[in-house]
C-alpha cells in the first residue's frame, strides 16, 4: 500500500492562493510544537519567504515586466520552502493523514482529482463575547478545507465585487464592474486588524467599538484553491 504523503499541488496554485496556503502551513506547523518540534526553517525565515513573495508580487503588478524576474525568484523560493516543509511533515506524520492535515498540507491519498477545492462556507454564526468589545464568529466545518479566513467590515457588508489579493488587501475585482465614479477602493486602513488568517474556523475579534454593526464573511482554503466568500452575517457590538 502506498504511503500517504503531502500533496504537492500547491506548485500549481493561483497567484492569490499560494500565500494563503503558505500561511496555513505556517500556522499549522509553528502553532503545534507537538508534533512539529523541530521545523527545518525557523518561523521568522518562513515568514520572510511569504512576505517577500507578496511584496515582489505587488511590485510586479505595479511595476511591469522589469519586476517579473524578482517576483519569479520569490515565488520559487516560497515553493522551495514549502517543499522542504512537506518533506519534514512527511517524516513526522509517517503516513498519518491527520498529522499531514494539522501541518497545513493535503494528504496524497488517492489522486489529485479526488481533492476538490473547498466550497462556499455555510452555517456562519456570530455572537457577542464575554466582555464588551468582543465578537465571536464561526462557520461549519468542511472535510476538504485546511484553513478558514474571516473578513470583517464595519457598518456595511463587503461589496460583491471585492476580492482578497495576494497581499492580503481587499480590492475591487478586475473582472467585475468598476466602482462608481468618485468611490475609493477599500483601503487596508478600513479593515486593519479585521482579517483573521488563522486556520481555525472559530474566530474571536477583540477591541471592537460598542454600538457599531460588524459584518462577517468566511472563506475556506486548501492546496487546490480558495472558496467563494460566504453569505454575510452581522451583529451590533455591545
Amino acid at each position: 500500500m502506498k504511503t500517504i504523503k503531502c500533496l504537492l499541488s500547491f506548485h500549481k496554485s493561483k497567484v492569490n492562493d499560494l500565500p494563503i496556503f503558505a500561511i496555513g502551513v505556517r500556522d499549522g506547523i509553528y502553532l503545534n510544537p507537538d508534533p512539529f518540534d523541530a521545523p527545518p526553517i525557523t518561523e521568522l525565515n518562513f515568514q520572510k519567504l511569504i512576505d517577500t513573495y507578496t511584496n515582489k508580487r505587488g511590485a510586479y503588478e505595479n511595476g511591469g515586466s522589469a519586476q517579473k524576474g524578482p517576483y519569479q525568484a520569490a515565488r520559487q523560493a516560497l515553493l522551495d520552502g514549502l517543499d522542504q516543509m512537506a518533506v519534514y511533515v512527511d517524516l513526522v506524520a509517517k503516513g498519518d493523514e491527520n498529522i499531514i492535515l494539522l501541518g497545513g498540507y493535503v494528504p496524497s491519498k488517492g489522486n489529485r482529482s479526488e481533492t476538490p477545492s473547498p466550497v462556499q462556507p455555510t452555517g456562519v454564526s456570530v455572537k457577542r463575547g464575554e466582555a464588551s468589545g468582543i465578537l465571536i464568529a464561526e462557520c461549519e466545518n468542511q472535510s476538504v478545507a485546511i484553513s478558514y479566513g474571516c473578513i470583517v467590515t464595519v457598518n456595511q457588508p463587503l461589496p460583491a465585487n471585492v476580492v482578497l489579493n495576494a497581499n492580503g488587501q481587499l480590492i475591487f475585482s478586475d473582472t467585475e464592474p468598476s466602482p462608481p465614479a468618485g468611490t475609493m477602493a477599500l483601503s487596508t486602513a478600513l479593515i486593519s486588524g479585521l482579517i483573521d488568517f488563522n486556520p481555525g474556523r472559530k474566530k474571536k475579534f477583540k477591541n471592537l467599538i460598542p454600538g457599531l454593526t460588524y459584518y462577517f464573511v468566511f472563506y475556506a482554503a486548501n492546496a487546490t484553491g480558495v472558496s467563494p466568500f460566504s453569505e454575510s452575517k452581522s451583529i451590533m457590538c455591545a
